[in-house]
């Protein structure tokens, strides 16, 4: 099977990279590019861990358009992710999937969605539509559009999540998984108040473990426990977590001093700890034993 790997990223550019200490994925800023093609970065929130990595592109990818970038008329280039009777939805690279109604499909008459679409494929498309939920419209014929978000004026208004701010990020909450995408999943969080309100779900944040495909842990559906990590208000964002340790930030480093003298062509005895998409994680131990 074929993979294009992107590997145009420039210095300056933000991007979410795939931590080395735990093959976790983290928000950082390209650095510079090496010889070898890979890229170092620079870790937005290192906490006390490294300040920067080198990581290969096909561990890099750059993170979501926000929906509060999103406006009507936008031109973007997509791909079909799954397709229903009543449109298409289309991955745009944004924090949500967005549909392509039937009527905005062609203006040439088709008996089938599937005649004229298919999964996978690529398309170009225009912001249709916009709404207070986080769910936006898209067109396949330029200008055609639905009539915008709330109050009819296109206009994205951030949902108000007021009641969801002063939960403690230690409590576990009731979720429904709503979407999901590449990065992660939408999972509309239920209070025991009754107040109900959709969050993010990142892919780093699906599992203490690594998760290479979103779509293998959780389903459309599914109900599960999360915990709210962060709820931004001004910008109508909730984010979530399943980790145990909620931080979803790289590890202290190690104290390594005791190995900075062995030389390279000295053979040391190890013992495979994990594996990752990048390699093995081992334990290496100096032949005093430490």
């Amino acid at each position: 099977e074929k993979i294009d790997i992107f590997v145009g990223y420039k210095v300056g550019d933000v991007v979410e990279a795939v931590f080395p200490g735990d093959g976790q994925t983290y928000r950082a800023t390209v650095v510079t590019a090496t010889d070898h093609g890979s890229f170092q970065v620079r870790w937005q929130d290192p906490d006390g861990g490294p300040e920067c990595s080198v990581v290969s592109p096909q561990h890099m990818k750059y993170p979501p358009i926000p929906l509060d970038e999103l406006s009507i008329g936008q031109k973007y280039r997509g791909t079909v992710t799954s397709i229903s009777d009543f449109g298409a939805f289309v991955d745009i690279g944004a924090e949500s999937i967005g549909l392509v109604h039937v009527s905005r499909i062609s203006k040439k008459r088709f008996d089938s969605i599937n005649d004229v679409l298919e999964e996978e494929q690529e398309v170009d498309v225009w912001i249709s539509g916009l709404r207070d939920d986080g769910k936006f419209g898209l067109t396949m014929i330029e200008g055609r559009l639905d009539g915008g978000g709330a109050g009819g004026h296109g206009a994205w208004r951030p949902s108000d999540l007021t009641a969801f701010k002063s939960v403690s990020s230690e409590d576990w909450v009731e979720g429904t998984v709503r979407n999901i995408a590449p990065f992660g999943a939408y999972v509309t969080v239920t209070l025991p108040s009754g107040e109900s309100a959709d969050g993010l779900l990142h892919v780093s944040q699906l599992s203490d473990s690594y998760v290479k495909d979103v779509s293998k842990v959780v389903e459309m559906g599914q109900d599960l426990k999360v915990r709210i990590t962060q709820v931004d208000l001004k910008r109508g964002k909730m984010f979530l977590s399943r980790r145990t340790d909620v931080s979803g930030l790289p590890p202290a480093p190690r104290d390594v001093s005791r190995f900075q003298d062995v030389p390279a062509d000295q053979w040391l005895t190890g013992t495979v700890r994990g594996t990752g998409p990048m390699g093995a994680f081992v334990a290496v131990t100096l032949p005093s034993g430490k």
